[in-house]
């Protein structure tokens, strides 16, 4: 027993070695908040050791620094510095106003005053544009104890009569006053005229059916711009345009069939005797030698001779076309302003405006072996409509004042271009404008 009671840690920890029990799960959670994250090592040494590095960095710059020998801007000859007077030239001395007196290097220093002859300095005169007049050139008493007058030939300086502590210093190098060219007057003013195939087209709100069909039988033409703009340039940058343009735009009608010869038929009083609806606005005759006649999914021609009253090829009419073509014409007030993005060999401009349109021509006309065949106009048409452009400009300089450019431009009619038969037509083209312009 007492042996067993000596060695009862022996006893417990072979009885209990296999022996496992489990915490309550409660216990891990207040134990985890009282768990500091230990601060990273080495932490303070890296930062000491970054500090260190860019104060070495920062010192031996420095010492470099005070070490790089700084050249002065100009070639000069500076005698007793302490005393500085102005330097050379008798009254003798013609005046050459292009000669430049150069001081050939050779020598330095004079330390004490013990007479050691050095080589003899040269002053050689050049022509070349000059760095100061000869006229200008004050005596150098401290150079020459004589006093004699600077000559045109070669002149020795001995340096054994410099005084104490006198250096020289020279670079062989010429200088050169620097061209001075006349302030030139900015050309401001420039007119030019543009001109440009331009492709047409719209976009149309339908808000019926019959809208809808009208458009589906149209088609945009080709057609042109061009004309005569006037620029002043505000800056480097910005430039602001007018000028006066004529632009042109139109469209051509499918399936509506035009004769000739109606008249000795026609009983009424007046032209207008067939209105053709389109979604630019309705076409009325003004000739009455014409018949019309329409086909396809819609009845766009209002008439009262229609099939059953009036037949054409019965009553042997001639033929025109099978098409009618609708040709509108403005006069263009424009307002754009111009901003160069580039300005090179080739300047490359932003423009961007609005333009004031005003109706000039409105016709209606079949085209017979190339030659037109005059139908009516189209009503209900906008006088005067509003339009905004935007583009890009290559300009290209031959001179001083000529120059070639390019612009191509989008244009787009802000307001309606009709409001008739349930649409609302809003054209827009894209043009290649290109042209000559002089400055001035």
């Amino acid at each position: 027993m007492d042996e067993k009671g000596a060695n009862i840690d022996l006893v417990f920890r072979n009885g209990l070695k296999d022996y496992e029990v489990l915490p309550p799960p409660e216990v891990w959670d207040h134990i985890q908040p009282a768990i500091k994250a230990a601060p990273p090592r080495y932490i303070f040494l890296k930062v000491a050791a970054a500090v260190t590095a860019l104060a070495t960095i920062s010192f031996f710059a420095y010492r470099i620094s005070r070490e790089v020998v700084i050249f002065p801007e100009f070639n000069t000859v500076a005698l007793n510095v302490e005393a500085a007077t102005p330097v050379i030239s008798p009254a003798s001395a013609p005046t050459l106003l292009n000669q430049t007196a150069v001081v050939n290097p050779v020598l330095y220093v004079s330390q004490s005053e013990n007479s050691i002859d050095f080589e003899s300095i040269p002053v050689i005169y050049e022509n070349q544009p000059a760095l100061f007049l000869v006229s200008d050139i004050q005596e150098i008493n401290s150079l020459l104890s004589d006093n004699q007058p600077l000559q045109k030939e070669p002149l020795a300086l001995n340096l054994s009569a410099l005084p104490v502590k006198t250096f020289v210093v020279e670079e062989p190098e010429y200088r050169f006053m620097p061209d001075i060219d006349p302030v030139k007057n900015t050309k401001r003013w420039s007119i030019g005229a543009l001109a440009s195939p331009t492709y047409n087209s719209r976009v149309t709100t339908n808000r019926n059916d019959l809208s809808k069909m009208l458009a589906s039988s149209e088609h945009s033409l080709m057609s042109y711009s061009g004309g005569v703009a006037v620029s002043y340039k505000l800056n480097k940058k910005f430039t602001i345009q007018t000028g006066l343009y004529y632009s042109s735009m139109g469209q051509e009608l499918e399936k509506v069939s035009s004769f000739s010869g109606f008249q000795q038929y026609d009983d009424t009083k007046g032209a207008d005797n067939f209105l053709v609806l389109t979604s630019s606005g309705n076409v009325r005759t003004s000739n009455a030698d014409v018949f019309l006649i329409a086909s396809g999914p819609v009845e766009r021609i209002q008439t009262a001779f229609t099939n059953d009253v009036f037949d054409p090829k019965k009553a042997n009419l001639q033929v025109i076309n099978e098409k009618l073509l609708q040709k509108f014409s403005f006069l263009e007030l424009p307002l754009v302003l111009r901003y160069k993005f580039i300005d090179k060999a080739i300047d490359f401009n932003l423009v961007g405006g609005l333009s004031y349109n005003m109706l000039l021509s409105n016709t209606v006309y079949a085209l017979n072996d190339g030659e037109k065949y005059n139908v009516g106009e189209t009503a209900g048409l906008n006088p005067v409509s509003v339009s905004s452009s935007v583009g890009m400009g290559m300009e290209y300089s031959f001179s001083e004042k000529l120059s070639f450019n390019i612009e191509p431009t989008i244009r787009y009619y802000i307001n309606p271009f009709s409001n008739v038969n349930g649409a609302d037509s809003h054209p827009f083209s894209f043009g290649l404008f290109s042209g000559l312009s002089y400055k001035f």
